[in-house]
């Protein structure tokens, strides 16, 4: 249950990184993302520090 979750913040993490460098990006002329570039570089950040302890506590309950 514990990896599946931690697949899941990984999914998660890698789609806001890549919505992310599509909206920093102007590949797309009409980019819905572009009004929300600082909200997703808050969500890449906050999916990135916790991501750190739930990785942490699946390793040491698998141990």
């Amino acid at each position: 249950m514990k990896k599946a979750t931690l697949i899941i913040f990984g999914l998660v993490w890698i789609m806001v990184l890549i919505i992310l460098i599509i909206s920093l990006t102007n590949l797309y002329p009409n980019n819905i993302f572009r009004e929300y570039r600082l909200i997703i570089g808050i969500a890449l950040l906050t999916i990135t520090g916790l991501l750190k302890p739930i990785y942490n506590s699946v390793i040491n309950k698998v141990n």
